[in-house]
């Protein structure tokens, strides 16, 4: 190559590498290219799955058992489980559970806490081929029952804890076989429960403990189950969502990509492994990775630091309410000294985002929007201040690639999609709030697909909308407003059914919480909109945890939500909770705050209602009720 051919050489590449940094500097492509990395190496692996007829996720922990067998998979409570003691003991299960007549795709309910039990429960329905509906352990009477029920379960199996919730519903199902089996059992012998047998050592060393024949899940196909896992309940009854083993393992394959995890990581959870975040995210994904489990019993905000210097972590698993009561607590003499290099998880408040990487020195915060049964989803992989505070970004690279991902503005009075003059969905515009739509494929490798819930046809018909850019197309409504920023951040904004309509306004309750919380002496705060006599739309509440009542300055909250929010969205009312009321995933309560409102009758008279008038809160009784209906009292 002559001289004059090298000088053209290198001019071309220095503007080709001037002009990919101009783009990305404008664009940040490279953030959108690592995620079209990422989703490529998922389809890749989840090809390579499906062509070797391996789609079962139990291969997932055969493959790792095989190759390693006395690699330490799971830690609890200072004591390691290899993956020849856990394929051991789930074989004997599962030969019990064929003995017992189980057979592919049955559904067997569990109900266990976060104990290696679950995990050996857990791999012994899998090699089986049945399905694992995964109870919330917080349940009893009629949402147990009902969850049950709904499963269609052949088999109860419930960890000798949860007798007394368990015998709730005891004669209203004589049908279904129950088993007790979990921490007291793996190791003692349990004598039999009135109403259940107890699944002991005693019993299990009948049964052997070699593999299983590949015979009976080598046929499992892409629309078969692998559990039901049910939402959380904040708005009514449970919903079972059914997932298939290709999504299960598509999901853990996509966050062990997005988190790098290595076989030298040590990931640690405190979530309850009834839940997607911890089944999938917690324990399959360090399952592919090669990765160990740290499995907490529960969250201790005053032991977590400890537990996490103990086991080496170099990664965890967070629910968004995780982090604020982290913070909230004293300085912990561990709470820096770890090796912990990335967190995951979802729901961390944006105010609580730097203040929680700085103070605990987290240098990678990886924060992902997702739903259990919904399709897409987001990934922030967030290093610094800048995107802090987003669920994801979508650039114009994804945008192109993923069209099939829309945001689009909604009724806040009927919670319906806006349709404009052509009878069509009506897109939103960047940094306009909008519930977030996937257009669905069925074909069965695809993130793109919505399964519905088990048993549920109304309730997954509600998340579906039609027709909505051309006849004949499909939309799965995520029930979540987001805002798509100029540079490609997505915000999480609120749920559909938490935003509230107060004089002719939008009031986002998330905007308006971040506010309450944050002034001194509240330790937790759940806003909600209520109805008012003869008012329309509903007017901002909050119910608050604080420190001490006959102290508390009202009037300095009533300044400082002035200053903080607009006038239409300052709480108008407040209500004084002892605790809040949560679900096992730490998402709060609204539906009986909501129900019970100003009623002063259906309010506990221990919890006192206070209103705003002029400058300050103060107490709100019948009298007060009284001026509003009539018309008195002005808000």
């Amino acid at each position: 190559m002559t001289t004059d051919s090298l000088f053209k050489a290198a001019v071309a590449g220095a503007g080709a590498l001037l002009g990919s940094m101009y783009l990305d500097s404008r664009f940040n492509l490279s953030k959108d290219l690592s995620v079209v990395k990422a989703g490529l190496q998922t389809k890749r692996a989840a090809e390579r799955i499906a062509e070797q007829g391996r789609i079962n996720v139990y291969y997932r922990f055969q493959e790792k058992a095989k190759a390693n067998p006395d690699r330490v998979f799971l830690v609890f409570e200072n004591k390691e489980y290899t993956f020849r003691y856990l394929e051991k003991a789930s074989n004997r299960v599962a030969n019990w559970l064929l003995e017992n007549k189980v057979q592919k795709q049955d559904h067997i309910c569990m109900m266990l806490q976060n104990h290696p039990t679950f995990i050996i429960l857990w791999l012994a329905i899998l090699k089986v081929g049945a399905v694992a509906a995964f109870i919330n352990n917080n349940l009893s009477e009629d949402s147990l029952l009902h969850c049950v029920k709904v499963a269609d379960a052949k088999m109860l199996i419930f960890d000798p804890k949860y007798e007394q919730q368990v015998a709730t519903i005891v004669s209203e199902t004589p049908y279904l076989e129950k088993v007790a089996y979990g921490e007291a059992t793996e190791q003692g012998e349990l004598p039999p429960l009135s109403f259940a047998m107890s699944l002991t050592p005693s019993v299990l060393q009948q049964y052997s403990d070699a593999d299983l024949s590949d015979d009976l899940i080598r046929t499992t196909s892409d629309t078969d189950k692998a559990m039901l896992i049910y939402t959380s309940g904040t708005t009514g009854m449970p919903k079972a969502a059914a997932i298939r083993h290709t999504r299960a393992c598509m999901g853990s394959i996509a966050f062990c990509h997005s988190m790098g995890i290595e076989p030298s990581d040590r990931i640690y959870t405190v979530l309850p492994l009834y839940h997607s975040s911890a089944s999938i995210i917690a324990t399959l994904a360090p399952l592919f990775g090669g990765a160990t489990v740290v499995l907490g019993r529960k969250f201790s905000a005053k032991r977590f630091w400890g537990e996490v210097a103990q086991n080496n972590v170099t990664a965890f698993i967070y629910i968004g309410e995780m982090c604020r009561y982290l913070l909230a607590q004293p300085v912990h003499p561990q709470e820096r000294s770890h090796q912990i290099r990335l967190i995951c998880g979802n729901g961390m408040r944006p105010d609580v985002w730097n203040r929680f990487r700085e103070r605990f020195n987290i240098p990678r915060i990886i924060e992902f929007y997702a739903s259990t049964e919904g399709p897409g989803g987001f990934f922030n992989v967030n290093n610094n201040e800048y995107g802090s505070g987003a669920i994801g970004r979508r650039g114009p690279l994804l945008r192109a690639l993923v069209p099939q991902i829309k945001f689009i503005k909604i009724d806040s009075v009927t919670e319906e999609p806006l349709r404009g003059d052509d009878g069509f969905l009506v897109l939103c515009k960047n940094d306009e709030e909008g519930e977030m739509i996937v257009e669905l494929d069925s074909a069965p490798d695809t993130t793109l697909r919505f399964d519905g819930y088990y048993n549920n046809t109304k309730a997954t018909d509600k998340k579906l909308v039609k027709d909505a850019f051309r006849k004949g197309d499909c939309y799965y409504r995520s029930g979540d407003l987001l805002r798509l920023s100029a540079d490609g951040f997505i915000y999480f904004v609120d749920r559909v059914g938490d935003t509230f309509r107060w004089k002719s306004e939008n009031v986002a309750t998330t905007e308006v919480a971040h506010a309450v919380s944050t002034f001194t002496g509240i330790v937790e705060a759940n806003v909600y909109g209520t109805l008012v006599p003869d008012h329309d739309g509903r007017a901002s509440m909050a119910a608050i945890c604080v420190e001490n009542e006959s102290a508390f300055d009202f009037a300095g909250l009533a300044n400082h939500l002035k200053r903080k929010l607009p006038a239409y969205a300052v709480p108008l009312f407040l209500r004084i909770v002892p605790s809040m009321e949560t679900t096992g995933t730490f998402k709060q309560q609204k539906v009986n705050f909501r129900t019970q409102g100003i009623q002063l009758d259906q309010v506990p008279q221990e919890q006192h209602v206070y209103w705003l008038r002029g400058e300050t809160y103060v107490r709100f009784d019948q009298q007060a009720l009284d001026s509003i209906k009539n018309g008195k009292a002005k808000l």
